[in-house]
């Protein structure tokens, strides 16, 4: 039996879902487009659209990318894209840097010899 994807979403990904999906809502609304003429637009269903727009987080990414583009949000993820915007992340990365280099082990192949 297939699982529910929705009922693995956390509270706060579902806030984030529904917040979402009012904007491509409200996106659509200010572009005077129909629920059909946006999901057109988007490649995707009349009805993704509408469970997009009530915020399910069980639509593939891929709909919601779709449907994000064409209400001309996408940009708006380049910052999620940014490794520099993980503080988290790149405070474990800095910290994984190594220190020093360190010599071959005897008997290594030497392919890349500089």
């Amino acid at each position: 039996m297939r699982r529910k994807e929705a009922e693995f979403a956390s509270p706060a990904a579902k806030a984030v879902a529904q917040r979402l999906g009012q904007s491509i809502r409200l996106a659509r609304l200010a572009r005077n487009l129909t629920q059909a003429d946006f999901a057109e637009r988007a490649r995707i269903g009349r009805r993704t659209l509408t469970r997009i727009e009530l915020g399910d987080s069980s639509v593939s990414f891929t709909g919601w990318l779709s449907a994000l583009e064409s209400a001309s949000l996408l940009p708006q993820l380049d910052r999620v894209a940014d490794p520099s915007a993980d503080a988290l992340g790149q405070a474990q990365r800095s910290s994984e840097i190594r220190k020093r280099a360190r010599r071959p082990h005897p008997g290594a192949s030497d392919k890349y010899d500089f």
